[in-house]
C-alpha cells in the first residue's frame, strides 16, 4: 500500500472484513522501533472510559475492586 499525501493508508478489505473493521472503527497507532502497530478498538471500551472521565469531572467516583 502507498501513502497519500495526507498520510493515510488502505487497509486491504480481506483483513478489514477479518477484523471487523468498519467505517468508524477506532483505531490505536503506537509506534514499536521500526514499526507501526495498528489495533482495532472496542467501541464499547472507548464509550466506558468517557463515561468515566465525565464521572471523574463531576466529582462522581466509582470505586472498582
Amino acid at each position: 500500500t502507498k501513502i497519500s499525501s495526507k498520510g493515510q493508508i488502505v487497509i486491504p478489505q480481506k483483513i478489514r472484513s477479518e477484523l471487523g473493521i468498519t467505517d468508524g472503527s477506532i483505531m490505536a497507532i503506537e509506534k514499536m522501533k521500526d514499526l507501526i502497530v495498528i489495533k482495532k478498538i472496542d467501541k464499547d471500551l472507548v464509550r466506558q472510559f468517557g463515561e468515566g472521565l465525565e464521572d471523574l469531572k463531576l466529582g462522581r467516583l466509582r470505586k472498582i475492586a
